[in-house]
Formats: structure tokens, sequence, C-alpha cells
């Protein structure tokens, strides 16, 4: 003890002395006094802890080289660390005096210090551990809420599971938090809430429950179920009968996963879980069959030019459409797409229900469909050969100069010329075939294709992201026609400063700063390539897109016009923007409408929004699970 008490002088007065002596010793000493000086806290009692911060860093230069001590040292670090964390749990969290909440910031600080020093021991080497990493974690949990992201974080850099904020509370309280204040926001509307984030979170606490380098006392472990059981209490005579199912479900599901136990993933459990519906109630089908039998004599389409579509191998959902001409330096491009709206009404029970799913799920070689099949993939869809209602975007483009001399658009009766493969698509391109219309029709779209991607300018990044399943030269020429229509939908609509549903893309540019910050700290590190590239793309990704009804441009497409009209039987959002084309654009409207039509829109963007993380997800899973 004398030993450490001269340590401890030293500390207090000549620092600097401590360097020139043995390395080991000195630690072991400095650990030591940080467990005596630390575990006799009493609120009441004169003490300076300012002293402590001196040996921290004192310890970081001895332990730079001092491989073999820094097991030893971490697990002294491990205890007194629960230790001091028992200890702020007893403390009350009000009627401090002004004394007492110092000094209780103290020992918060110490916490922290410790615990960088304890992460430095992880990465075996002091320099190989640099706060930005912290950052960087925080930044994709709670910012970024990219789960896919965070999980190869924690694959590079495992040991942040135990990491503290900065008010030395575990990141596995602070997650836990986030899930229970989401449950709270999901369960306190009538028909249930957004439930994207609590899905997110639920996902964050598996990652670091199931993480190997995970650390948690008993004494934690029953802080954290202890909270979960109080706002199960708190909640439990307040909630409808639905809500209070949920309630128990989600609950239930952190309880479990907290003692240990994995989570189910069968279909039925996982249905539940993320609010999908994969089965039609027989009201729906009931009435999607009294749809089809009375929609069965679709009137002669008036357009005669053919009209093809293009899809993946085995499309099932299929609502866009091409035709083209060229006439007098002019292309006469059509772009042909599926109109739900002409057969099922505003209050009908199917648009309820599309409304709920918000759009198709794809998993694999299976599918969700937003609408009962014999809808979406018979009556409604543009099958070869075969009448359907749909909505016609026309546009006569100046092939020289590349602008619009006319931009009209119908609700019309349509017939499907032929239903292609994107593979098709790019063999006829290379090869040629004997129906000379095809060709013809292959070869204008191609043609046009350059002067449609003028109006947008795509960054790299975002495209490489949303694109990664196919990069045909088909599917980009398709792609731009769409895009086109979408643009110019929008554009349209913004400047007659109608009603209408935007898609949009804004990054924060304060943020941008910040992450580009990280990102310059993070390249005079070692080891952090992969996290300066990973950055690169998260700059280029977040926030995500979203429906909105006031246009702010799309980010990621360089564009200042967006919007979802053109694949109805998949998205709601572009039944909405169907609707809104009808009644504002093709017939005549009130200020009544004006005003309902906003209303509407706002409430539908934000169920769609708050959905479509939680859908993405369960596509994940399921594909994997039926594979």
């Amino acid at each position: 003890m004398a030993y450490n008490q001269h340590i401890k002088k030293l500390l207090l007065n000549n620092n600097t002395e401590l360097l020139a002596r043995n390395k080991n010793k000195i630690s072991i000493a400095i650990v030591d006094i940080l467990e005596e000086e630390t575990l006799k806290f009493n609120l009441d009692e004169e003490s300076n802890y300012d002293y402590l911060y001196q040996g921290f860093d004192i310890l970081v230069e001895n332990l730079r080289y001092a491989k073999e001590i820094q097991i030893q040292l971490y697990d002294r670090f491990t205890y007194i660390h629960n230790e001091m964390r028992n200890i702020l749990h007893t403390i009350p969290k009000e009627g401090l005096t002004d004394k007492q909440k110092a000094k209780v910031g103290s020992l918060h600080r110490i916490m922290n210090k410790m615990e960088e020093t304890m992460l430095r021991i992880y990465y075996n080497s002091p320099i190989e551990y640099d706060p930005s990493k912290e950052e960087y974690i925080y930044f994709i949990i709670f910012d970024l809420k990219n789960i896919n992201f965070f999980r190869t974080a924690c694959e590079k850099f495992p040991h942040m599971v135990n990491s503290l904020n900065k008010k030395g509370i575990p990141l596995i309280e602070v997650v836990l938090n986030k899930y229970l204040e989401a449950l709270n926001v999901y369960i306190s509307k009538p028909n249930l809430g957004p439930i994207d984030d609590l899905i997110y979170y639920d996902k964050v606490l598996t990652t670091i429950l199931e993480s190997d380098k995970f650390n948690i006392t008993d004494v934690e472990k029953e802080l954290l179920l202890n909270k979960i059981n109080k706002f199960r209490e708190n909640h439990i005579r307040l909630l409808s009968q639905r809500a209070k199912e949920k309630m128990y479900f989600y609950t239930n599901s952190a309880l479990l996963k907290l003692n240990g136990d994995k989570e189910d993933e069968n279909i039925s459990y996982m249905n539940y879980k993320y609010e999908v519906h994969d089965v039609f109630k027989e009201a729906h089908k009931s009435e999607a069959k009294q749809i089809y039998i009375v929609n069965q004599n679709i009137e002669e389409p008036t357009f005669k030019s053919s009209i093809y579509t293009f899809d993946g191998e085995g499309a099932c959902e299929i609502d866009d459409g091409l035709s083209i001409s060229f006439e007098d330096g002019i292309y006469h491009l059509g772009v042909h797409i599926a109109d739900p709206t002409a057969y099922i009404k505003e209050d009908s029970i199917i648009n309820d229900e599309a409304r709920k799913r918000t759009r198709s799920l794809y998993m694999g070689d299976s599918s969700i469909s937003m609408y009962p099949l014999n809808l979406s993939r018979d009556l409604m869809g543009l099958n070869e050969g075969k009448r359907t209602y749909g909505m016609s975007y026309y546009f006569d483009i100046d092939s020289r100069t590349g602008s619009i001399i006319k931009f009209d658009i119908k609700a019309e009766p349509i017939i499907i010329t032929k239903d292609m493969t994107y593979d098709q698509f790019d063999y006829i391109l290379r090869h040629g075939t004997y129906d000379k219309n095809i060709e013809e029709t292959l070869i204008l779209l191609n043609q046009v294709s350059a002067i449609l991607k003028q109006v947008y300018n795509e960054d790299l990044i975002y495209h490489e992201f949303h694109n990664l399943r196919d990069t045909s030269v088909s599917r980009g020429i398709v792609e731009s026609a769409m895009i086109y229509a979408n643009y110019n939908v929008a554009k349209t609509f913004d400047e007659k400063e109608l009603p209408f549903i935007y898609r949009c893309h804004v990054v924060d540019e304060d943020k941008l700063k910040e992450l580009t910050d990280l990102q310059e700290r993070l390249k005079l590190r070692q080891k952090t390539d992969q996290m300066v590239k990973d950055l690169e793309m998260i700059k280029n990704l977040f926030p995500r897109a979203y429906y909105t009804r006031i246009n702010d441009g799309h980010y990621g497409l360089g564009i200042d016009y967006y919007s979802h009209v053109t694949s109805p039987l998949r998205r709601y959002a572009d039944n909405i923007a169907n609707r809104c084309i009808k009644k504002f654009l093709l017939n005549k409207y009130t200020e009544d409408d004006i005003k309902a039509m906003n209303e509407y829109i706002d409430m539908v963007s934000e169920e769609i929004n708050q959905k479509r993380r939680s859908l993405d997800e369960y596509e994940i899973i399921m594909s994997k699970t039926k594979h």
C-alpha cells in the first residue's frame, strides 16, 4: 500500500516521473488506486478525481507495448467498471445538491475515460482505437438506421457493442430505450401506429445480444428486464385489445432475447410481427370477384400503335409498357401504365387493404401482392393481347433539341401487342429479329433514351446501391422512360401548384458536412479504409427517399421534380398519384377537393414512409427462410 500511496502522490504532483519507471508495476498500481478511489464513492464526502485522468494517459503509454499485461488489466477494468455502474444506479435521479451532481458527473467522466482505455485494450494496441469509430457506430444506429451497415460495423469493431455514450449509459440500454419509445408510438394509435422504428430497434437489439463480444452483468440485465416490465405495467390498462396483444408480443420478445432465447422465424410469426398480410380475407376475395365480373367488356382502344412491355423473367404483375414512332425529326413516345383506379373505387375495401399493405413484396421465387391476384395479374395487368384500362403519357420530343413539343395524359383502354423480357430486348438490339416492327421499336427506344436521360443526373453511388441486381442495357432504357414520365408528371403538378404526392430525396447539408469531417478524421487513422468507403456511400444514401406533398426534389437522381406513377400494381403511392391526375388534370375540381386531397396525401404518405424499412427487412428475412 505504501508503494500505491507513493504513486498517488506522484500522480498528484509530478506524473512525468512515472513515465521513466517500471511500466507494468506502475500500471498495476494505477489500477489499484482507481479501484480504491472509485469503489469507496460517497456522495457526501469531499473528494477530487482529477488526478486519475492523468493516470489513464499514463496507462495508454504503458500499454502501447505491454501486450502481456493488457489482458490482466482488462479483467480488472471490467470488474471496476461494472461496480461503478452499480454505484451509479443506486444514486437517486432527483433531489441532489449541486455539489452532489458535480461529483456524480466526475464519476461519469472517469467511466468514460475507462471505457476508452478498455476499448484500446480490445483493439490490442492503443493506436488502433479511435473514438471516431464509436461516433461512426452511433451515427449508423441512430441517424442512418441501416441494419446492414450496423451489422457490418459490428463485424469490424465487435467490442463496440459494449460501449457507453457520453453520459455513461451502455449502448444496449440506449437501444432498449429507443425500442420502448417506438413501441409506445406503435401501440398508442387506435389502429396501431408506425412500425419501422420498432422493427429496426428490435433488429439492433438482436444484433447486440447475439454478438460474441457482448458482456452484461446480472445486475445490468435485471435493470433492463425491470425497465421492460415497468413499461408493460404502465400501459396495460390504457390499450385496446389489439394494441394490448401487440404490446405483450413485443415486450415478451425483448424479455426472451435478454434471457438468451432465439427468435422464432416461422412464416406466421414473422407475418404477425411485421404486420404483413399474405392472405386476402373472404370479403376481399368476393369484392375482387365482383370487380372482375363487371369489367369483362372493355371498349376497343382508340390508340392503334404497338405497345410492348419489358420485365424480368417470370414477372407476374406487369404494369408498364412503351410505344414509339419517329416522324419528321420528332419522337412520339408513349408510356402506358396499368390503371387500378379505373377498376377499384376509393371507398372499396380492396383499396383499403392495398393502403394497409402499401406495396407488393418479393421474396425470391414467391411474392405477396398488394391486390388480389385475379386483379393484379389478370384483369388490371398489361398482359399480351388483352384489353385493359391504362394511363397513357404521350410525349412529342424534338430529336435535335431534346425539348418536349407536346405532353398529353389520357385515361384510356389499351391493348398490349407483346410482353417481352429484358433478355429478349438485349438480344434483339445485338442481333435483330425477323419482326421488323419490334426491331424498329427497340432501336427507337434505344435512341430516345439518350434524350430522356438528359432530364436527370443520377449520382453514381446512389445508382450503384439501388441497381445491384440488373445493369442490362434494356433495363436502363426502360428505366429512363419511367423516370422521364415520373419527372414530367411531378413537374406539371408543381408548376400548377395542385395537390400531388412527390418522391423526394433531400440531403441535410449540415449532416453532410459532419459526415465529411468524420471521414477526414478517419483518413488520418490506421485500418479505417473500409469505413471511409462506407461513409462515401452513406453520404449518398442518407437520408432515405420519402413520399410527401411538398416537392423538395430528388438529390440521388439529381432532379428537381420526381414522383412515382409507373408501378401502380406494386406501389400504393402510384395510385394516389393516379387519383390526383384524374381529379385535377383530367376533370374539374373544387377548393374542397384540393383541401381533402392535401389531407389525404399527408396522412397516407406518412403511413407508407413509416412502413418501408420493416417491409424491406421482411423481404430479406423471408427470402433467406425460403432458401
